[in-house]
């Protein structure tokens, strides 16, 4: 008679208990890589999607300053009230002499005492500008160009285009003098954005506010152009002299 104990009994030999822990430790690994890889893909678009929300809040507030300082009246830094673009722009066109009267009215700034002439530098050598000018040309740009470019010189997207890393700014003074003067109208892309909106004539303004203020744009925000003199500025101020029209970007040949 057979006394043998039925398998289902019998004890697991270690060869069977290390099998099944390694199939037990082979689906852990499997559980935690799957687990793993689930939340690094769905962090990832989660990081996109708040990254575009928040460059798409960025844009809609520069866009709202922006239309607050092209339809909205306030008071400039230096105490002067600024009207509304479009009342401007009605008013030269009721009065093209108007930006003269203005500039008349307002008279020009004291000139400081005068700076010495940029050193003669070979073509496309840098020439550093002097402290002094740049001070100068700070003040200028705090009371007439800080408000639409802002302190970093950024602009405000996608109205007031950047100075920043901007080429025309660093190229021909002539053109930056142009639009201080006269004002700017139309398209213009920089860095890759397109901006449509209208720079006006700034009033006031003598010729070496114009060549520090651009002196200092010229050599902040990143940008490495050579001074401006007010002999440069000069020049083209009276080359230009009956002009009371604002350039437009088609007739100075800029995209």
């Amino acid at each position: 008679m057979s006394d043998h104990s039925s398998s289902g009994n019998r004890p697991l030999i270690p060869g069977q208990v290390a099998v099944w822990l390694g199939a037990v430790s082979l689906l852990a690994a499997g559980l935690i890589v799957t687990g793993y890889s689930y939340l690094a893909l769905r962090q990832g678009p989660n990081e996109d999607a708040a990254r575009r929300q928040a460059q798409k809040e960025l844009r809609a507030e520069n866009a709202k300053k922006a239309q607050a300082l092209l339809t909205e009246p306030a008071r400039n830094a230096d105490g002067t009230f600024r009207i509304p673009l479009k009342d401007a722009v009605a008013l030269v066109a009721q009065d093209p002499k108007v930006v003269a009267k203005l500039q008349a009215a307002a008279g020009p700034a004291p000139a400081p005492a005068a700076a010495p002439a940029a050193p003669a530098a070979a073509a496309g050598a840098f020439v550093k500008a002097d402290p002094e000018q740049m001070k100068r040309g700070a003040a200028v740009y705090a009371r007439t160009c800080i408000a639409c470019h802002q302190p970093t010189g950024l602009g405000l997207p996608p109205v007031f285009p950047p100075l920043a890393n901007a080429p025309i700014v660093v190229g021909n003074p002539e053109l930056p003098v142009k639009f201080i003067l006269q004002g700017l109208m139309g398209p213009i892309t920089v860095n890759g954005m397109t901006y449509n909106s209208m720079m006006p004539p700034v009033a006031g303004v003598s010729d070496a506010d114009i060549a520090d203020v651009l002196t200092y744009v010229r050599q902040s925000f990143g940008n490495q152009g050579n001074p401006v003199t007010a002999d440069q500025v000069k020049a083209i101020r009276a080359a230009n002299a009956g002009r009371t029209a604002p350039w437009t970007t088609a007739e100075l040949g800029l995209k």
